[in-house]
């Protein structure tokens, strides 16, 4: 079994070491999947692939992860179905990023939205996409950016009882 020395550390300039994520949102490593598994979407609202290339200027690739979450909730207007914002933590492999999204502006949704995207790569930023549903993919996630305020993405909360806290 090979260990990824980047996988638990608390070096303050590690790109995987992400303020406020715990062991709920762990990386591939020992024990995990090393794949993002696909998230269950309602069938008529389009899916679409983007992706992401990270490297230095020599070429070698940059190690990371990309959190990614809608701005709103939506709904499918055929089915009813409601999809609740969840922030996704995606790592970066060999410089690649991947991820299937559903498109914010379906016709099948009930309003369009936008994804706040936080690179957490040597040099990322924060900024707001739009996928689009009339474009045929895969899609370049930095062709996709729009000019909008950045909504933050809130990392999950851990609801525990503390005897600290009033808990039993």
């Amino acid at each position: 079994m090979t260990i990824d020395p980047n996988y638990h550390t608390y070096d303050p300039n590690d790109p995987y070491n992400i303020a406020g994520w715990t062991a709920q949102n762990m990386l591939a490593g020992p024990g995990y999947p090393a794949d993002n598994p696909p998230a269950p979407y309602p069938v008529d609202i389009a899916i679409q692939t983007v992706m992401a290339t990270y490297m230095v200027e020599d070429g070698r690739p940059l190690p990371g992860s990309v959190l990614l979450q809608a701005s709103r909730r939506y709904r499918d207007k055929a089915t009813g179905d409601l999809v609740v914002p969840s922030a996704r933590r995606i790592k970066v492999v060999k410089g690649s990023f991947t991820a299937d999204l559903p498109a914010s502006d379906d016709p099948d949704l009930d309003e369009p939205f936008l994804y706040s995207v936080h690179e957490v790569v040597p040099g990322g930023r924060k900024f707001m996409i739009s996928v689009p549903y009339n474009v045929l993919g895969p899609l370049r996630l930095h062709d996709l950016i729009v000019e909008t305020e950045y909504k933050p993405i809130q990392p999950p909360r851990i609801y525990t009882l503390s005897h600290r806290q009033g808990g039993v």
